[in-house]
Formats: structure tokens, C-alpha cells, sequence
């Protein structure tokens, strides 16, 4: 140091000794990320929904790409995906603009957010394609990214949408099972993609997606909930203000938040996963965090998956206030647009609007009804079991068969291209769960039932059914 010192200008050897200071300090307090320790991170970061009812999932994706960013994970190791139709549809008060949080200086989360994948390609075996680092045959207009991750890498995964008991939605095709990501996280460990996994699940009922994560395969899993409850979302109306604005749809989901606004966070940068779980289970009143996998995972610091350099956060919101069951977001929000809207036009459209969310949720409530009651013809009680019991999902090959039924037959009630699923109806995921497991007291085989599905979504068909928007 005093050769290289004594060999510089007065300039610069002030300068040099301010940046050897600083370093030092930057050092000490993790202020700095080596280049080596982003470069063996990587991160799938996916959000499954359309349309503006949905703004608080594409805002949660977001956020959670700029902390991937902010951490040191190179752009190029980072994977987004997401329907892309929120920040500029026409009901968004700040067109092009997306807000995670109230208040009058919320970050826009949009700004440099990098969407690898948009629009109609957003589908559940894109995400398996991703995640397995499978590039052949990848859609048109998309980046092409897949993971690239070796077995001396870390990687963060993170799902935000809506889900039910087994199953995950996506904004175009197919929900994707339960059964068919537990293949993908095995081909994952089998390609050697990983040193460590860490999977953070936004959606209903999350804590069914993981039945087979092991005690030791380098995987831990966190979910919003447990395999019998809804998510909650939050920041939702009156408590959706940005900038002066009633943004008229919930900013984020209330897991999502607790763990990112956590990680934004900067006396909290070098907690442990273990920490933050406690931390965000704590805020997370509304249901039950659930982990799952290999616990050892939980001593790592959420540097080495997440946030590694800290930011200055603002002190957390109470989760008691303004948070509300996912499945009854859009039913909320279009009251409360009803009860604060003064223009008779607008007031007329919001009833209008409101009272197509009741009356599609009464007829998604009758299909599923019919086809308990042509299930259980016949044997006492039976109706009433197949609605109230939680069994646990064990026959994957009936449950899917019926999954696919509903995806193929039910009629479509909201905009997005999911088919006959949507984020209200997949509470009865359960319902069809219970079937398969109670195929032997009903006496039918997963073909037959799978036949009454269709035949009821067949009937619900003739109905008149307006998509919500």
C-alpha cells in the first residue's frame, strides 16, 4: 500500500484513499456483492393471472424482480414471466406505472422491470420448460431464457396467482398440478441445476403443491398457506391510495408483501430464511405459512437466494387492515367501486359489473353441486361429505382427469384463458379431490367421474354467462 500510495498525485491519492476507506466499510457491513457470489444465483420469478382484478399479482412479480436486481443477480440470470396486461390497461390511474405499496412515495416497480415472456405464450408448461432448463421448441416472442443453473448455484423461484388444492393457475391453458411440478423439481435435481432451491408459492391452498419435497434433496419451499385456506390479498380498497389515486384493485398479496417489503428492509439484509419465515408467519395473520423440503436450507442467509445488499425500508403496515380473501377480491372491489362511484353512468356499470361476479359465482356453485349430487346418487350423506371433508390428494391420475374435465367443459366467467377455471372456482379443487379419493365408497372409476364433470359443465354451458373483465 505505501509503494502504490507514494506513487500517485496528491488528487488521487485522496481519492484512493477514500475508496479503499469506503470498500473497507462496504465490506463490513455487506454493503457490496462480489461478482462470484451474484453470478451463482439465479431466479424464475412468475406471475399466473390477467386482467386489472389481478394488478396486485403482476406488482408482487415486479417488486420481486427489482429485488433480484438490487441483490447483484445479473439481468441476464433472471427470468420473468407474466401476462404483461396490467400497467397499461385502461382502468390503471398511472398508465404504465405499477405500485406494490400505497402512499405518496411507493416506488414504481415497473420501471425496468424485464418481462422474458408476455401475453398468450404465459402458460404452465412455458414455466416447466423454464424451470427445467428444457429450450427446445420455446414459443415466439419470447427472450428464449431458460435456466442454465449447475449444481454450484443457488436458485429462487417464485409463484404469485391463483391456486387450489393440487393446482396452480396460469393465464392461458391448463392449470398446472401439483404432480406435474414435483416432476419438475426432480428433473431439476437429476440435471444437477442446483446446489440449493428455495421456492416462494403466492396462491390459495400453496401448501398442497409440495407433497413430495424430502427432508434432504437441497429444496425448501414457503408457502402463503396451508393445503386447506385461501391467500389473502392486501392493500386493498380504502387502503389502495398511490400518489392521492384509489388505484380500485388490491396493490399486493400479503405473503408477497411481508417477504419482500422484509427483504427491502436493510437491518434485515443479513437475516436467515429461518428469520424471515418467522418474520413474515408473524405478519402473515390472515393463513398459515407452511414449509416444506429440506429445513437446513433455513440457516443460509436470504442474501444468498434474495436481497444481498440492504435498502433503506419504511416501517411494515399492519396486516389487519386492508386485507382480504383472495377468492372475494373481485367481489369486494366491485363494491366498493359501486358504493363510491357518484356519476349515475359509471355507478349503473359498476352494479352491472358487480352483480355479474354474484351471479357467477351462484352458477360456479350449482355446476359444482350438480356434480356432487350425480356422484353421490344414491348413497345417504354423501353429498354433504364430498362438500365438507378435506381429504388428502393421493389419486393424482383421477384428479387430473377432472382437473382437465373442468379446464376443457366448464363454461369460461372471466377473461383470461384459463377455460372453465377461475380464481373463485378452484376452491372446489377440494370437491374434486374427495371424489377420487372416495372413488371405491361411490363405486365409479376416474372415467366415469370425469364423464359427470363434463356432463354438468355441458348443462352450465346452455346457461347465459357473462366474462368478467
Amino acid at each position: 500500500f505505501p509503494f502504490i500510495y507514494n506513487h500517485h498525485s496528491p488528487c488521487q491519492r485522496k481519492n484512493l484513499l477514500f475508496s479503499m476507506a469506503f470498500g473497507r466499510v462496504a465490506a463490513a457491513f455487506g454493503l457490496m456483492a462480489t461478482a462470484s457470489a451474484a453470478d451463482d444465483r439465479w431466479a424464475v420469478i412468475a406471475a399466473g393471472s390477467s386482467s386489472f382484478w389481478n394488478y396486485r399479482h403482476q406488482a408482487d412479480a415486479c417488486h420481486a424482480y427489482q429485488l433480484m436486481i438490487k441483490s447483484g443477480i445479473p439481468a441476464e440470470q433472471i427470468i420473468l414471466m407474466m401476462e404483461d396486461d396490467v400497467a397499461n390497461a385502461t382502468e390503471n390511474p398511472f398508465p404504465g406505472k405499477l405500485y406494490n405499496k400505497p402512499g405518496d412515495d411507493s416506488p414504481d416497480v415497473y420501471a425496468g422491470c424485464k418481462v422474458d415472456y408476455r401475453g398468450s405464450i404465459v402458460t404452465a408448461d412455458l414455466f416447466l420448460k423454464v424451470i427445467t432448463g428444457d429450450d427446445s421448441n420455446l414459443p415466439k416472442g419470447g427472450s428464449g431464457k431458460v435456466l442454465k443453473s449447475t449444481e454450484n448455484d443457488r436458485v429462487f423461484l417464485n409463484f404469485v396467482d391463483h391456486g387450489g388444492v393440487g393446482i396452480i393457475a396460469f393465464p392461458n391453458g391448463p392449470v398446472l398440478h401439483a404432480e406435474e411440478l414435483a416432476k419438475a423439481l426432480e428433473t431439476m435435481q437429476t440435471k444437477k441445476m442446483f446446489k440449493e432451491l428455495t421456492f416462494y408459492m403466492e396462491a390459495c391452498e400453496s401448501g398442497s403443491m409440495f407433497p413430495d419435497l424430502t427432508k434432504n434433496g437441497n429444496i425448501f419451499a414457503v408457502t402463503a398457506a396451508n393445503a386447506d385456506e385461501s391467500s389473502w390479498g392486501f392493500y386493498c380498497s380504502p387502503n389502495d391510495i398511490v400518489k392521492g389515486k384509489h388505484m380500485g384493485s388490491c396493490l399486493g398479496d400479503l405473503f408477497s408483501i411481508a417477504w419482500m417489503e422484509d427483504s427491502d428492509a436493510g437491518k434485515f439484509a443479513s437475516e436467515t430464511i429461518k428469520t424471515q419465515v418467522q418474520r413474515v408467519t408473524k405478519r402473515t395473520t390472515k393463513s398459515h405459512v407452511t414449509t416444506f423440503g429440506d429445513l437446513k436450507i433455513e440457516s443460509e442467509t436470504i442474501g444468498n437466494f434474495e436481497s444481498a445488499n440492504p435498502f433503506v425500508g419504511a416501517e411494515l403496515a399492519d396486516s389487519e387492515v386492508g386485507a382480504y380473501n383472495a377468492r372475494d377480491i373481485p367481489l369486494h372491489t366491485a363494491y366498493w367501486q359501486y358504493a363510491h362511484t357518484t356519476c349515475p353512468k359509471a355507478k349503473a356499470a359498476a352494479w352491472n359489473k358487480l352483480q355479474t361476479i354474484v351471479e357467477n359465482r351462484k352458477a360456479d356453485e350449482a355446476l359444482f353441486t350438480a356434480v356432487k349430487n350425480r356422484a353421490c346418487e344414491g348413497l345417504h350423506g354423501c353429498t354433504e361429505e364430498m362438500t365438507h371433508s378435506r381429504m388428502t390428494l393421493k389419486d393424482n391420475t383421477c384428479h387430473r382427469a377432472l382437473i382437465n374435465a373442468v379446464h376443457e367443459a366448464c363454461p369460461r366467467r372471466e377473461a383470461h384463458n384459463t377455460g372453465g377455471w377461475n380464481g373463485f372456482n378452484m376452491k372446489f379443487s377440494q370437491t374434486l379431490v374427495n371424489l377420487c379419493e372416495s372413488k371405491q365408497t361411490l363405486k365409479k372409476e376416474s372415467q366415469e367421474l370425469a364423464q359427470i364433470v363434463r356432463e354438468a359443465c355441458k348443462a352450465a354451458q346452455g346457461v347465459e354467462t357473462t366474462i368478467v373483465i
